[in-house]
């Protein structure tokens, strides 16, 4: 149903163009932006994140490590194992000579030797060394990726909440505006004789409760403000955001089991559990293959003291006993069991936020069809009459007060709603493996 849209090898691919990325270009740990997006005020919100994701301490420490495993892969590519070593020793040798008395005396020669020994890898160990730390420059590949969404995806929702505490932060201040006006009109009315304290009172303590109200919904604005800041490393206002919208693609399959099918052939971390799995089974078969060890080869030449000069050469095999590797295989084992409950795990918590995200989604998408136009336009103007009867005292202080609470409590709860359900289309589209292009709508 959906293989048009989203190709069964998007990830293959993705995966490629990150890798030929960071091999044809080296990675430097000063660039300050992955993306090649810089923070503009003119940004759109895909833009932001990508800009807070670039910035962002977790994703560059994965980028550095990636840098350390192109070390790896360089070490494993050496065709010897060590240096080779040069040894060498020179004596002279004295004597007496066993002939006749007249021809007897000190008799001496020199003795010299230049031997050369070299180790190399024996049984396929090079091979080895090289195909993993390929297969570890991949799994990082993936793991960046996984990396880079998770924090895109948060950015996008620290994003999105802070919009709507700002418009909540706006509707709480009317309110409070509203009440401070009818505060007025009440302590009005008793100071006239025209209603009774207990107005005064009941306007005061809605004042208070109003009060609370904005105010923490203001710091929490506040708050969110400043972790975006720094998150961006500049002065983030609401102006910075575009009034894009999002829209959720057609072609999305409606059955759960179809959603979570689409996660699991999309989802980073279930590839990346699946190459720790090949990973730990290729150290299972280094270990083994060090059970054999290298042979050192040597070549010496040598003069025996005697003028006879002698060329040779030698092989060394260390003997496997006291060192059999057996835990080392015991380890490398139990790797390969952690590595396949891990996907596993990794498994069963894609299922688990798939059926959450698209519950959450159903059934916010069906609360926000309560809130259409018309009614909140109505529940506006209402808000605006109440104040007009408040100021020309065509309304009771109680009565007022009432109908001021539901007017905006109303109001507060389609932004919760709204607020919601727009965090909800973005947690779906992570969790189902999707990019974030997929919801931005670019005006």
């Amino acid at each position: 149903m959906y293989s048009n849209l989203f190709p069964k090898q998007l990830r293959v691919m993705v995966c490629c163009l990150v890798y030929f990325s960071f091999t044809v270009k080296p990675i430097h740990s000063e660039s300050m932006n992955s993306y090649g997006v810089s923070c503009k005020k003119n940004s759109s919100l895909v833009e932001l994140s990508h800009c807070i994701v670039s910035k962002h301490p977790n994703f560059r420490v994965e980028e550095i490590k990636l840098k350390e495993i192109s070390g790896r892969k360089k070490i494993a590519s050496y065709y010897f194992p060590s240096n080779p070593v040069f040894s060498s020793y020179v004596a002279t040798r004295k004597g007496e000579s066993s002939g006749p008395t007249f021809l007897s005396g000190p008799n001496a020669a020199d003795n010299f030797q230049v031997m050369v020994n070299q180790e190399i890898f024996t049984n396929g160990k090079r091979e080895i060394s090289v195909q993993i730390a390929d297969e570890e420059f991949k799994a990082q590949v993936i793991r960046l990726e996984s990396v880079k969404r998770t924090l895109e995806f948060d950015a996008l929702k620290k994003i999105i909440r802070y919009r709507y505490l700002l418009l909540e932060e706006e509707n709480s201040l009317n309110s409070l505006n509203l009440v401070k006006e009818l505060k007025k009109v009440s302590k009005a009315r008793v100071n006239e004789g025209l209603a009774p304290g207990i107005d005064e009172s009941l306007s005061e303590s809605e004042e208070i409760r109003i009060f609370k109200i904005w105010n923490q919904t203001h710091r929490l604005s506040e708050n969110a403000k400043s972790e975006l800041e720094v998150l961006l490393g500049l002065p983030f206002e609401l102006e910075i955001m575009p009034n894009n919208y999002w829209i959720f693609p057609n072609e999305l399959p409606k059955e759960k089991s179809e959603l979570i099918q689409m996660a699991m052939q999309l989802r980073p971390e279930l590839s990346l559990s699946e190459k720790e799995i090949e990973l730990s089974i290729l150290r299972q078969n280094e270990v083994r293959r060090q059970k054999i060890p290298n042979v050192t080869l040597g070549a010496f030449a040598q003069n025996d003291g005697f003028n006879e000069k002698v060329v040779g050469g030698m092989l060394s095999l260390p003997l496997t006993i006291w060192r059999d590797y057996e835990g080392e295989t015991f380890i490398a084992t139990s790797k390969v069991d952690s590595s396949i409950e891990l996907k596993e795990s990794v498994s069963r918590n894609i299922k688990q936020e798939v059926l959450f995200a698209f519950t959450n989604f159903i059934y916010l998408s069906e609360e926000i069809k309560l809130y259409d136009k018309t009614k909140m336009e109505r529940a506006e103007t209402d808000l605006k009459n109440l104040q007009e009867a408040i100021q020309f005292g065509k309304i009771k202080i109680i009565d007022a007060i009432n109908h001021q609470r539901i007017l905006l409590q109303t109001k507060l709860n389609y932004l919760n709603t709204k607020s919601e359900f727009e965090l909800s289309q973005i947690e779906l589209v992570r969790v189902l493996g999707l990019t974030s292009d997929s919801l931005e709508v670019k005006p």
